[in-house]
């Protein structure tokens, strides 16, 4: 039973170690003069914690290491789908950036977009520190898609 259950193993041994230790501490403490007492009690209880998360640390690394990738881990090592055209999802991106920042609107995004057309655009409207919004945006792709 305490097979199967990795914690209870660890439980045990720190059980055992702890009454160990105990038995090589009380004479000590008993020994030593009562100045030294409170640290004699103090490294014997810290030995004990440390082996014991020590333990700790390991039996929750195995665990882990035996249950296999977690949701998150599955979905972030996910690519889009081939179909997807490599140029799309990099324009995602790069519009996703442009919302996020206006300088990178300024210099990235916007220089693209005025090369796509042969007459001037108007520049969308600003917010403070941020790119424009996406219904600026999806405005200034109308008038480009309505040019001739």
């Amino acid at each position: 039973m305490i097979a199967e259950r990795p914690l209870a193993r660890v439980a045990a041994r720190c059980a055992v170690l702890a009454a160990v230790v105990l038995l090589a501490t009380v004479p000590v403490y008993v020994y030593v003069e009562p100045s030294w007492r409170a640290l004699v009690a103090r490294s014997a209880s810290a030995f004990v914690l440390g082996v014991a998360l020590l333990q700790l640390r390991r039996a929750l690394a195995d665990l882990l290491a035996e249950g296999g990738d977690s949701a998150l881990d599955a979905a972030r090592g996910r690519r889009p789908e081939p179909s997807v055209p490599h140029h799309f999802v990099d324009l995602a991106s790069d519009v996703r950036a442009a919302l996020r920042s206006r300088r990178y609107f300024d210099r990235a995004l916007w220089p693209r977009l005025e090369a796509l057309t042969s007459r001037p655009l108007v520049r969308p409207s600003v917010r403070p520190g941020r790119g424009p919004s996406l219904a600026s945006l999806r405005e200034v792709i109308t008038a480009i898609e309505q040019q001739p």
